[in-house]
């Protein structure tokens, strides 16, 4: 196991975001063949199991949350590592390696960790939810680095949670803001069919996990 020193970081969500723009020329394909990858997937697995766990009932606007929460815990052992795979294209990008989109199905023998880190995800987030909203927000994104600190450091899963909360309540607010301002890019990239998504797919992950994740746990300057 390789443990990850939180480093006292901070760090300015525009000039993240200014860097973020900078960083995708050049693999901006690598990004999108590799999402477009992960989408196919998920939605060929979302077709098959529902032959298998109907989710519509005889009543269309009462699905049956059960085969729904069954087919998405079946598909977390296929999907996860594939989201993993994009994850590391950002950091092995930012750590100045050549990236190439078949590296995201790499990640297969760490499938039931992942999988077993994104239920304890969810519970956590749930119960969060459940007390009043917030502590299940603080906890979306306070999360956001579970993945590639089992994958990238070997921890396990709860390491893996609580290193990830740790670091970003350091500056929560800077977190979620740097999450909004990628969120509301990806919904401005997906008007006008989509074109916008070829920028903002590849900012997201290099953004996040390629300047902020090794900014945190690696001590390299943005």
């Amino acid at each position: 196991m390789q443990n990850a020193n939180i480093e006292e970081y901070d760090f300015s969500v525009i000039e993240v975001i200014k860097k973020g723009f900078s960083r995708i020329n050049g693999v901006k394909g690598t990004f999108i063949a590799a999402f477009v990858i992960y989408i196919i997937v998920a939605i060929v697995l979302q077709v098959v199991l529902s032959f298998i766990f109907p989710i519509q009932t005889n009543i269309p606007t009462e699905p049956n949350n059960l085969n729904q929460l069954i087919t998405t815990i079946i598909g977390f052992p296929v999907l996860m590592p594939l989201l993993a795979g994009i994850t590391m294209l950002a950091i092995n990008h930012s750590r100045g390696k050549d990236i190439a989109f078949a590296s995201i199905f790499n990640y297969y023998h760490l499938a039931g960790k992942l999988s077993l880190a994104t239920i304890a995800m969810y519970v956590m987030m749930f119960l969060g939810f459940l007390l009043f909203i917030i502590p299940g927000i603080y906890l979306m994104i306070a999360y956001v680095f579970m993945t590639p600190l089992i994958v990238d450091k070997g921890m396990n899963v709860w390491e893996a949670m609580e290193t990830s909360r740790k670091a970003v309540t350091k500056h929560w607010f800077k977190v979620f803001g740097l999450s909004f301002m990628l969120g509301m890019i990806m919904l401005m990239g997906a008007i006008f069919f989509g074109i916008g998504l070829i920028w903002a797919i590849p900012l997201m992950f290099v953004t996040l996990h390629g300047i902020l994740y090794p900014l945190i746990f690696d001590g390299v300057e943005i």
